[in-house]
């Protein structure tokens, strides 16, 4: 039986990771905010104000 990936925290698009996989084996994660798919993680990237973002 296959799990489930998480979603994106912005847009609830699915993204690479299962629950329970550590932070630090992640990519596109936001501490507070969650899993981001890649799309979301770049345009908050570029704009750099995280804070008003999440």
């Amino acid at each position: 039986m296959s799990q489930h990936h998480e979603q994106c925290a912005l847009c609830q698009a699915e993204t690479d990771y299962v629950p329970g996989t550590p932070s630090y084996e992640r990519r596109n994660y936001v501490e507070t905010a969650g899993q981001l798919c890649a799309e979301c993680y770049e345009e908050i990237a570029q704009n750099k104000e995280w804070h008003n973002l999440l």
